[in-house]
C-alpha cells in the first residue's frame, strides 16, 4: 500500500512539473536569447531579441542597454536610427546577434523598434 501511495506522489509530481520546465525552456527552444544577462554569455552568432531600455550612449555606435535580468552593451550603426527619437525612458525592441570578437562580446543590431510602434 505504501509502495502505491509512493509511486502515485511521483508520478503526480512528474505530471505536475512538465509544465513549469516545458516554460522555462521554452526560449531556448526558439533559439533567440531575449534577456540581456543571456546574451552576455552566449555563443557568436546567437539572434537576440531584446525588450528594454537603452539608458546612455557609450560614443561610436555604441550603447548601453537594459531590462529586468540586467545590462549589456549593444552596437547600434547610425543608419538604423531612421530619425527615431529614444530616451532613456522608453521601452525598445532590438533584435540582432551577438558578435564575439578579439575585442570582446558585444551584441550587433540589426533593426529596432519602439515598443508600441510598427517598424
Amino acid at each position: 500500500m505504501m509502495q502505491k501511495k509512493l509511486t502515485g506522489t511521483l508520478i503526480l509530481s512528474a505530471v505536475l512539473t512538465l509544465p513549469a520546465f516545458a516554460a522555462s525552456n521554452s526560449l531556448k527552444a526558439t533559439g533567440v536569447i531575449q534577456q540581456a544577462a543571456d546574451a552576455k554569455t552566449a555563443k557568436d552568432d546567437t539572434q537576440v531579441e531584446l525588450i528594454g531600455k537603452l539608458i546612455k550612449s557609450l560614443g561610436d555606435e555604441k550603447y548601453l542597454f537594459r531590462d529586468a535580468s540586467g545590462e549589456v552593451e549593444v552596437a547600434i550603426d547610425n543608419a538604423l536610427w531612421r530619425d527615431i527619437e529614444i530616451t532613456s525612458d522608453n521601452t525598445v525592441t532590438l533584435r540582432g546577434e551577438v558578435d564575439d570578437e578579439w575585442r570582446g562580446l558585444e551584441i550587433e543590431i540589426d533593426s529596432m523598434e519602439l515598443v508600441g510602434q510598427a517598424e
